[in-house]
């Protein structure tokens, strides 16, 4: 028998033994075994049905807790921009916190390193987590040439802290698209949350999936069907698609990183997404709070090795939204309409009727501490 089972127990006995020494025994014996028998009884039985009481409200609380926690799949060309680790130690601090589930991570650059380097952040934080990785290297992924160049940190942060997926080692990432729909086929229950924080490579092929021996389902009714909304950081907006007359801005790298399936994530993704787009990260800083707070974290090492120091906040807005949604008014996602790419994925933003919703925020300054406050789990709404 459980613990927390017997209290409880020994009050309901006292109060049925209290209850019958006082209706068998006479008015004398009444009185003599009121104070040496019956009283302790029932004080016994109010302190156990007190306990009892107090040990349901807070199974209450759990199951209800547990039953808002949200469940995060992580996509993520993460060895290239350090702002993918911040990223990640938000959504593990939500785990920790009990807020929201890690059901695996998915790798969309064709980096050796960047598994590993998922893998030493997973495990600092306590989680085991499924890792995949994309079999076709994106069109336009520079990470291999950051990293050669000495700018990416990817290869340092898996060698500083080991991992079992580091080339060579004893584990091999699974196909990242497989690894996805095998992930949502299995989910029972509340839908997911899918973070898409790098090309959209793993997600556009998963997107045009037919079935297999993993689900009867194309990719596109698992998604459907098993993801609540997608939170994805892409895409350049200004004021009135003013950039669309100008012909010296480029298309935002995640999506120019593989235009073909980018395409295909906008045109048919058939859920809401939630977009952090470069402007507004670009305006944010964050990462001091690990920094300065674990040092002997991976993603401390990441942003040190990348930047020396803080870095945008593109990648832990769409983190933090997938966690907190809007933070309690620290971001806002008023702006719903269509975002439509041109030929070379330069994006433009149609107000109105549609599925793409922009993430904007009020309060630089606020956002900061905030993502801050986030990636070490200090964050409260």
């Amino acid at each position: 028998m459980k613990k927390e089972k017997i209290l409880p127990l020994i009050g309901y006995v006292s109060l049925l033994l209290g209850s019958i020494f006082n209706l068998v025994n006479s008015s004398t014996e009444r009185e003599i075994f009121k104070w040496y028998i019956t009283v302790p009884l029932f004080v016994l039985a109010i302190v156990g049905i007190v306990y009892d009481l107090v040990i349901t409200v807070k199974k209450s609380k759990k199951a209800k807790k547990e039953n808002n926690m949200k469940k995060i799949i992580f996509d993520t060309d993460i060895g290239g921009d350090c702002d993918d680790t911040g990223a990640l130690a938000i959504i593990h601090q939500g785990v920790n916190a009990g807020l929201c589930e890690l059901l695996c991570v998915s790798v969309s650059t064709a980096d050796p390193w960047a598994p590993a380097c998922a893998d030493a952040i997973n495990r600092y934080y306590g989680h085991n987590v499924p890792i995949g990785q994309t079999d076709i290297a994106p069109a336009g992924d520079v990470t291999m040439e950051m990293i050669l160049g000495g700018y990416g940190y990817g290869k340092h942060t898996a060698e500083t802290f080991g991992s079992d997926y580091l080339p060579g080692g004893t584990k091999k990432p699974e196909n990242a698209v497989r690894l996805l729909r095998k992930t949502l086929a299995e989910n029972t229950g509340d839908k997911i949350t899918l973070m898409v924080i790098g090309s959209c490579i793993n997600f556009g092929r998963l997107l045009e999936s037919e079935g297999d021996d993993i689900s009867d389902k194309t990719g596109l009714e698992l998604v459907r069907e098993q993801v609540d909304f997608v939170s994805l950081m892409g895409g350049l907006f200004l004021d009135g698609n003013a950039h669309l007359n100008m012909p010296e801005v480029d298309a935002e790298y995640n999506l120019r990183t593989d235009i073909r399936t980018a395409k295909i994530v906008f045109e048919r993704c058939p859920v809401p997404m939630y977009i952090s787009h470069f402007t507004v990260g670009d305006q944010i800083f964050s990462g001091t709070s690990i920094i300065e707070n674990e040092p002997d974290s991976p993603v401390r090492e990441s942003y040190i090795e990348h930047v020396k120091g803080k870095r945008n906040s593109w990648d832990p807005i769409s983190a933090f939204y997938a966690v907190y949604g809007c933070g309690g008014g620290v971001f806002s996602d008023n702006r719903r309409g269509k975002v439509v790419l041109d030929e070379r994925a330069v994006t433009a933003f149609y107000e109105g009727e549609g599925n793409h919703i922009l993430i904007d925020c009020p309060d630089n300054a606020a956002a900061e501490a905030a993502l801050d406050d986030a990636m070490i789990g200090k964050f409260k709404i």
